[in-house]
């Protein structure tokens, strides 16, 4: 569980605020009670002997680190069966993310400035015995202070590296858009992953966009756009010192830090001294306050690039976070005569129901009021923010449900005016209203229980395997009240509880390990569900039991679990399908059965949908079934199912031409298939209306 304000930690740190979550933990803004100072407190959640022994090996080594622009690591110290903890210092000032929020994209000497400083700690890091890498450089581990120097902070993820071997504190770090094309893998870092993560911040400070994935770009999958493409202002000296420091293979890269500041400072059209001061104009002394207070509100300035990983990036396959692994097994045959008698288990068929012909769209834009009056700048506009999340959240809003006169309506995210946004239809009428309209765009929609507020996910590009900058909104169905939740950036796959008092998310940490918690919307407590250090993902709730449902790759392989609604509760596989990958369950109002995408692989086979009964958790290895939902058809792709409130239909995402995602509707046993959305926008993340009560 999340440390909690004014708890102590070892008897003496006392907290007082998250500055930050990731990587392998939480940043804490603690003080000191010993010195009355504020600290830095950083936990690694790792708690193996071996990691005990390595960590306090490296911590004695950064705490005898002395540079002006690092902060000084004063103490280090273990909890046993909770956690590791490095004590640093608190450097007051803004981080490069919340500059870039403040002012846009940065001047050309700026980063360049910010580069040599920066260039600076490296060298000395990198030149230690033995050698200290970072790591983790992006925007948000780079700071100013009010005196306007720049510090790189954040050492929970730094690993020392002896000969050949390298150890480290914990999982390996990955950070989508800033860590090198190595740190995915088992390959070898070195100093110059470094190099790579700061050429890809000082990019986004004079771009506003993270740059292509170093992991899609190495696959070529996809290229590095050109700076001066996204901001033709940039210098052609600097940007092409950026594009060698971001180049895929290490040995095409700087081969040291003083080689990247020297192209640095040899781009700048400005004359220096070898000696002159790298400093950069300091935050302004509201800012600085209003971040000690705690009153900053991040926003959504950095656009993430287009990136496809693989044919089937429109997949929901939520916080797979670049997953390129598994194997392929063989498909299960001849199940057809069993599964349609299994299938009577959902009770009574409908009446057919005729394709309907295209729809004419009414289209309403919904641009919330609060946009004019409360709003944080973006590099995009505003993003409207309430002071109060929690409260307006469980406030009962004072308006009528959408379409009042339809039973049936699903949420979900669409593109169709130039950026993702949440809409809605109407199944019965076809007609579509737009619910949000807010720079950087949204997803993920999740209904609460009454069917008059949404959460999501904000900023989304497009139906994406990691949302890097991800926060949880709620917001009123007319478009009013729009309010973020009080839990860290990096987080997605929403799923409000039954009775309305929780909601379920997922944070993502690094590219081995997700972990699903709880929003008590009450009290505004976060709790930590899932605290083993695998995959955890796609969180859904049981409608009639007081647990969920979630995907996890604690077995080796991505298999769907039950767990009770209590945190570190016992879970219980429901899935065996061998090596098969299983993903984005959805359950039947009954809690009898639970709908699934299957693949061969994270990455590969068909996406068909397969169901199987929760009895099954009980179930020997030589009774087990599951069954594919469209007996005699191979229609596909099949992606992101939700089942109606009456359980005799299933929302999807589909694309069967090969290019319109759409979304659509099949009775429960597979058939009658119809296309709802026919617009050519990129349409996703189909979520039911739940009945109304």
């Amino acid at each position: 569980m999340p440390l909690q304000k004014n708890s102590f930690v070892n008897n003496r740190y006392r907290i007082l605020e998250i500055l930050g979550q990731g990587g392998m933990g939480t940043v804490f803004r603690a003080l000191d009670e010993n010195l009355g100072v504020e600290v830095a407190l950083k936990e690694n959640l790792f708690t193996t002997e071996e990691y005990n022994r390595q960590f306090r090996r490296e911590a004695t080594i950064m705490a005898s680190m002395r540079h002006p622009n690092l902060p000084r690591v004063s103490d280090h110290f273990e909890i046993e069966d909770q956690g590791q903890y490095l004590i640093m210092d608190y450097i007051e000032g803004e981080d490069l993310r919340q500059r870039m929020d403040r002012i846009g994209v940065l001047q050309d000497e700026e980063v360049i400035i910010m580069g040599a400083a920066i260039c600076d700690a490296l060298d000395y890091m990198h030149n230690r015995k033995p050698p200290i890498l970072h790591r983790d450089i992006k925007p948000g581990n780079v700071k100013i202070s009010p005196e306007g120097i720049v510090y790189l902070v954040d050492f929970g993820l730094a690993k020392m590296v002896s000969g050949t071997q390298a150890t480290t504190t914990g999982a390996r770090a990955m950070t989508p858009g800033y860590s090198s094309p190595e740190q995915y893998g088992t390959a070898r870092t070195d100093h110059r992953s470094d190099i790579y993560s700061l050429g890809a911040t000082l990019y986004a400070a004079l771009t506003g966009v993270i740059p292509e994935d170093g992991l899609a770009r190495a696959m070529d999958q996809v290229d590095l756009t050109p700076i001066r493409k996204r901001n033709p202002r940039v210098s052609r000296r600097l940007a092409a010192a950026l594009d060698k420091a971001l180049a895929t293979h290490p040995e095409d890269r700087y081969q040291s830090a003083l080689d990247f500041k020297q192209a640095l400072l040899l781009s700048s059209g400005a004359t220096r001294s070898p000696n002159s001061e790298l400093t950069v104009p300091p935050p302004p002394p509201e800012v600085v306050q209003a971040i000690a207070e705690g009153r900053h509100q991040p926003g959504g300035v950095l656009e993430q690039s287009d990136v496809t990983m693989s044919g089937e990036s429109s997949t929901r396959r939520r916080r797979k976070l670049l997953r390129v692994l598994g194997r392929t097994a063989g498909i299960l045959l001849a199940v057809a005569v069993v599964a349609w008698g299994a299938w009577s288990l959902w009770g009574p068929r409908p009446a057919v129901v005729e394709t309907p012909a295209a729809p004419t769209a009414s289209v309403t834009d919904l641009t919330p009021a609060s946009q004019e009056t409360s709003a944080v700048a973006t590099a995009e506009g505003t993003l409207p923010l309430t002071a109060e999340p929690i409260e307006t959240a469980m406030a009962e809003p004072d308006i009528a449900p959408l379409f009042p006169g339809s039973e049936s309506v699903i949420a979900y995210s669409s593109n169709r005016t130039g950026s993702y946004q949440i809409w809605a239809i109407a199944v019965d009428t076809l007609e579509e209203v737009q619910i949000t309209n807010i720079p950087g765009g949204a997803c993920q929609p999740e209904w609460s229980p009454d069917g008059l507020k949404i959460v999501f996910t904000s900023p989304c590009r497009g139906n994406q395997d990691v949302y890097v900058d991800g926060r949880l909104y709620v917001i009123n169905v007319d478009g009013t009240d729009l309010s973020v939740l009080p839990i860290g950036v990096g987080t997605s796959d929403p799923a409000w509880s039954p009775d309305g008092k929780y909601i379920l998310y997922t944070q993502a940490f690094d590219s081995i390990r997700s972990h699903i918690y709880r929003l008590n919307l009450m009290t505004g407590e976060t709790e930590y569900m899932t605290g083993e250090q695998h995959l955890n993902f796609d969180p859904i709730w049981d409608p009639v039991n007081d647990r969920f449902l979630f995907v996890s790759t604690r077995d080796g392989g991505y298999r769907i679990y039950v767990m009770p609604n209590e945190p570190g509760a016992e879970r219980i596989t429901l899935t065996r399908s061998q090596d098969r990958y299983n993903a984005a369950p959805s359950i039947t109002p009954d809690g009898l059965q639970v709908v699934f995408v299957q693949r061969d692989s994270p990455t590969s086979g068909p996406s068909q949908f397969y169901r199987v009964a929760i009895e099954m958790l009980d179930a020997n290895p030589l009774t087990y079934q599951e069954f594919r939902v469209s007996i005699g058809q191979l229609v596909e792709p099949e992606v992101d199912p939700d089942i109606s409130p009456d359980g005799f239909y299933i929302a999807y995402e589909s694309w069967p031409d090969g290019e319109n995602h759409d979304i659509w509707i099949m009775f429960n046993d597979g058939t009658n298939r119809t296309r709802l959305t026919t617009d050519p926008a990129f349409e996703f993340d189909p979520n039911w209306r739940p009945a109304h009560p």
